[in-house]
């Protein structure tokens, strides 16, 4: 039946038009009225361009994204759940995922940044998890322009506010000031939770009959064509996007977390989903098509913050704090019952129906009629033209090595994308649920416990934006490498990867080339050391007046914890022994040094991943026998020397070094970023076992010296006291910080 009178050919030019203004393309809207037999109306219409835009549909990507690995033991959910889910022992498994909120956040920094955490928080639970750590990962202009300051003030504002009020600990993250971010940063969030694999949910509607449920915040006018716009570049106008941010209220969202959580099976759940893009109109046909059910939705009986509301307002608001229940009938009672009394709206709107279409009604009037499937995942693929190479990364062009390294060594600890992130971090609860091991300034990955265990799991957030500029698919290998060797500095072992890839526009072909090579890295990097992807995100149109950004693969890594009582601190203690791990190369590593020295991007080098794969399975056994007591990669903006600066600096010691490098230019080896390399710190009574495990696992070591005294000294080098570089890094001597 259709949903409207059969259109005349000019009514059907005029909704055609509108279309158009809405994102859909002429070949997708003709799509449109193929499949459906007759011209949509206009809410049918605004329901495709929210469905099919690429931040929901995925339409220029997904046939990339099939190409990455998703097969793994210990995966019990993959691609298309609400979260990956990995078991990680003990009877326990992870929910894991990475979103991005950037356009929302460059138009309305806390709520953008606020929201966005609420939206990862809601699929973590949406798989039953209980969420038990945030970690963010941003990308910001330069901080000498006020307006860049503003937007970090706003998104840390954000980011705490809703983390904050929900209970839900921030554990780590990363934050990067660089000025190809400035016209459009970055703001990723990665949530994860804890769930009994026997009590993981599905968003499969299923039974005739059987209640949908509409749970959580009233619907208003916020975020309407969130999707839409979060699928276009930002321009001058983008001020006047801000009715396309939706407003978090995370008092709500704990209440509505609580109350889902405590809702289950013997209640009568079958499935659920969380109202994110395209609210409504996404949770009701997407858990129709993944039952392969239909259903019929009245939306008078959906709760509404304001009047006057038009039904595709109604169907494509994104407003917050909001679920979609399919409840067993005759359950639909008890269940309103149970969520009113945890303080959230409960209604019965609709039912599971046979056939495949929804079918959605407000009283009497029919609006929309259309096949569950196709509006879900029945976007065309869309193949736009593509570069055929790109240009040859250039080297860096000479410059002299500074007279005094030390003072070098104090310059870097200063610069924005080195320094202390104290500031940021202090804003952040970072160990409510009693469950963090190793937050924020303690390592580059963070560590959880298991309920009544004394194994955990760790979570890392690695991002290589700056080499993918120059070679997005050596880019985006070093990213996965990252994020394997800071795993493996806490004694984690990587067995799975939730990627969020913040892109430019695929309507480039540079750009899509671009976009092409930074799959393929990963997924190349990711087969090679045999881990799988669980779920993540794609951001596309990351541009602004002033630009593309960089290629930026964030990769979120999972990692399996033996016993959390021998993770390492990424610092060194009195009396403990010195160990360089890995081999350093002049012009074998990333430079974020001679990018400062010349303002040039250079290249990015070729990863190594079978030397990164034995340093990491190394540094995970040295822990689980509990000889790693410090460790910490070469692999980070500043290189050997800044890591080793921040160990002293965090354990409040100095220490006394032979030089690590071998001959060459000994600026570059000391403050390039040394991919496949480690400090280590061991207690002097297990330094022969310890290089016996190196020399058998066939890892570079060498023993340079010992943490002692108050002053950081690289004999022949430098000499430098612990507390110049503490002042220079930004936070007191022996505070862990980030």
């Amino acid at each position: 039946m259709s949903a409207s009178p059969t259109p005349t050919a000019r009514s059907g030019e005029t909704v055609r038009g509108h279309a158009l203004g809405l994102g859909l393309l002429d070949s997708e809207y003709d799509r449109i009225v193929e499949a459906l037999g007759r011209t949509p109306n206009r809410t049918e219409v605004a329901v495709f361009a929210g469905m099919w835009s690429e931040h929901c549909s995925y339409k220029s990507t997904r046939h990339l994204l099939a190409t990455l690995p998703r097969e793994g033991a210990r995966v019990l959910a993959g691609p298309g759940s609400h979260a990956g889910v990995v078991d990680v022992g003990d009877g326990w498994a992870v929910a894991f995922k990475i979103e991005s909120h950037n356009h929302p956040s460059a138009v309305e920094p806390y709520q953008g940044a606020a929201t966005g955490v609420g939206g990862i928080l809601r699929d973590v639970i949406a798989q039953g998890a209980r969420p038990c750590a945030i970690l963010d990962s941003l990308c910001f202009g330069l901080p000498d322009d006020a307006k860049v300051r503003r937007l970090v003030e706003g998104v840390v504002a954000g980011i705490g506010g809703y983390g904050n009020a929900v209970g839900v600990p921030n554990v780590g993250g990363r934050v990067v000031f660089d000025a190809r971010y400035e016209g459009n940063p970055l703001v990723n969030a990665l949530a994860a939770g804890l769930v009994r694999p026997d009590r993981m949910r599905t968003a499969r509607a299923q039974g005739e009959g059987n209640a949908v449920l509409y749970v959580g915040a009233t619907t208003g006018c916020d975020g309407v064509l969130g999707a839409a716009f979060a699928s276009e570049e930002l321009g001058e106008e983008h001020v006047e996007k801000r009715s396309h941010v939706q407003v978090g209220d995370p008092f709500a969202g704990k209440r509505l977390m609580e109350a889902c959580l405590a809702f289950d099976d013997a209640d009568g759940l079958i499935a659920c989903q969380d109202m994110g893009a395209c609210g409504l109109s996404c949770a009701i046909t997407e858990m129709a098509a993944a039952g392969g059910v239909g259903m019929d939705i009245d939306l008078a009986c959906v709760p509404l913050r304001e009047e006057g509301m038009s039904a595709h307002e109604i169907l494509l608001s994104e407003s917050q704090e909001r679920f979609l229940f399919v409840v067993r009938r005759g359950c639909e009672d008890a269940a309103l019952a149970h969520f009113r009394r945890g303080g959230v709206h409960a209604e019965v709107i609709g039912r599971v129906t046979g056939g495949d279409r929804v079918v959605v009604r407000r009283g009497a009037e029919r609006v929309a009629d259309l096949p569950a499937a196709l509006v879900a995942g029945g976007a065309p693929a869309t193949q736009w033209p593509i570069a055929s190479e790109l240009p040859a990364s250039q080297p860096f062009p000479h410059f002299d090595a500074p007279d005094d390294l030390g003072e070098a060594l104090l310059s870097l600890l200063q610069m924005p994308t080195v320094g202390s992130r104290q500031a940021i971090y202090s804003r952040y609860d970072q160990t409510v649920g009693n469950r963090t091991v190793r937050g924020p300034g303690q390592g580059d990955a963070a560590v959880l416990k298991l309920p009544d265990s004394t194994r955990g799991f760790a979570l890392v957030v690695a991002r290589r934006g700056d080499l993918c500029a120059a070679d997005p698919y050596n880019g985006a290998r070093a990213a996965v490498a990252d994020a394997l060797r800071n795993l493996a500095c806490a004694g984690a072992e990587m067995v799975a990867a939730t990627d969020g890839l913040n892109l430019a526009s695929p309507r480039n072909p540079a750009q899509n080339r671009r976009i092409v090579e930074t799959v393929r890295g990963l997924g190349d990097a990711l087969r090679t050391i045999g881990v799988p992807v669980t779920g993540g995100n794609v951001s596309l149109y990351n541009e602004s007046p002033s630009g593309p950004i960089p290629p930026t693969p964030m990769v979120g890594g999972l990692g399996l914890v033996a016993d959390v009582r021998q993770v390492p601190r990424a610092r060194v203690a009195p009396g403990e022994v010195l160990y360089l791990l890995g081999e350093p190369r002049e012009h074998g590593g990333y430079s974020f040094y001679a990018r400062s020295r010349t303002g040039a991007q250079g290249p990015a080098p070729a990863v190594d991943l079978s030397g990164e794969a034995a340093l990491a399975k190394l540094l995970v056994g040295q822990v689980r026998a509990g000889r790693a007591r410090g460790a910490k990669d070469g692999g980070g903006a500043g290189g050997l020397a800044v890591a080793l600066a921040k160990m002293c600096v965090r354990g409040g010691t100095g220490a006394a070094v032979e030089c690590p490098v071998a001959a060459g230019r000994i600026d570059r080896l000391l403050f390039d970023e040394m991919p496949a390399t480690a400090w280590v710190s061991v207690a002097s009574g297990g330094a022969s076992d310890f290089e016996h495990a190196c020399r058998a696992e066939g890892v570079p070591c060498r023993r340079v010296g010992a943490a002692t005294g108050s002053r950081l000294v690289l004999r022949g080098i430098c000499d430098v006291g612990v507390d110049a570089l503490a002042a220079a890094f930004g936070e007191e001597p022996g505070e862990e910080g980030r």
